[in-house]
């Protein structure tokens, strides 16, 4: 079994579920009408990540570390799928606002008060940026609260 073989399942889970968000985002209007608060509406993820995170490493515990496992061990296994997330779900990002909502960015810039600052904010690669950022910055946080609670050494 690969080392990691348990991040990277998760992590595909996460981009899964990641693109299902997207898809309901959409749906909502939050990628048209509603585009100036797409950014608080994607803001909500945040709870469907704290349960990702808590499988991934419940996992980790019960199928590598045989029911037993420290904090740092579990935080560690958290830090190293948020790497993969940051990979799988920019990958979203850019399937999202390239295929899926092209013209999301246009109308963004056009709902925005502040365009100049819109016109830097709003685009492909500002967003994958963004996305990695958070991804791995809300990533470690999740996993070392998560791992708190599923720690038992």
């Amino acid at each position: 079994m690969n080392k990691y073989s348990v991040e990277i399942k998760w992590s595909l889970w996460y981009a899964a579920i990641y693109l299902l968000w997207m898809f309901l985002e959409k749906s909502l209007g939050f990628h048209s009408t509603k585009v100036v608060y797409e950014s608080l509406f994607n803001l909500l993820f945040v709870f469907v990540a704290v349960i990702i995170y808590y499988f991934q490493i419940k996992e980790k515990k019960e199928k590598i570390f045989e029911g037993n496992i420290n904090w740092k061990q579990a935080t560690t296994s958290g830090i190293i799928a948020s790497f993969f997330i940051a990979l799988t779900s920019s990958l979203i990002v850019y399937i999202t606002f390239t295929y899926l909502s092209p013209d999301f960015f246009e109308l963004a810039k056009r709902a925005s008060s502040n365009k100049e600052i819109a016109d830097f904010q709003y685009n492909i690669g500002v967003f994958v940026k963004n996305n990695i950022f958070d991804k791995l910055s809300f990533g470690v946080v999740i996993a070392a609260i998560v791992s708190y609670f599923l720690k038992n050494k």
